[in-house]
């Protein structure tokens, strides 16, 4: 799968994506690093990522749509490391498979989805 890893998370969470094959653009280490939300989400579309960010604000329902959105919702208080941790055990759930067209939020101890407006 082709993913964006938002700069709002550790390059951690990048790792552990190219670490079980996939493309993933590290927003933080990319020219694109401060792009505005709206940058993102076309980027994103015009390049078939999947959209991984702790941003709330992300404008769902603008097409072109990317082709999912994983929001990582965890305290504030995590560390870079509780915040891996929270990604490797979503992406050992069988949810992680079911990305494309859907919002999937993944938490400490819970992972819920539903459809892209």
């Amino acid at each position: 799968m082709l993913f964006l890893v938002d700069e709002n998370l550790p390059s951690d969470v990048a790792q552990l994506l190219r670490g079980s094959g996939h493309d993933v653009l590290d927003l933080a280490r990319s020219p694109h690093r401060g792009s505005t939300d709206r940058q993102v989400w076309e980027l994103a579309s015009r390049q078939r990522r999947i959209v991984v960010t702790r941003d709330l604000d992300f404008p769902l329902a603008r097409l072109p749509q990317p082709p999912g959105v994983v929001l990582v919702r965890v305290p504030d208080t995590f560390t870079r490391s509780q915040i891996a941790g929270v990604m490797a055990r979503f992406m050992a759930s069988p949810g992680f498979h079911e990305l494309v067209g859907r919002v999937t939020v993944g938490a400490p101890g819970r992972i819920r989805a539903r459809s892209l407006p």
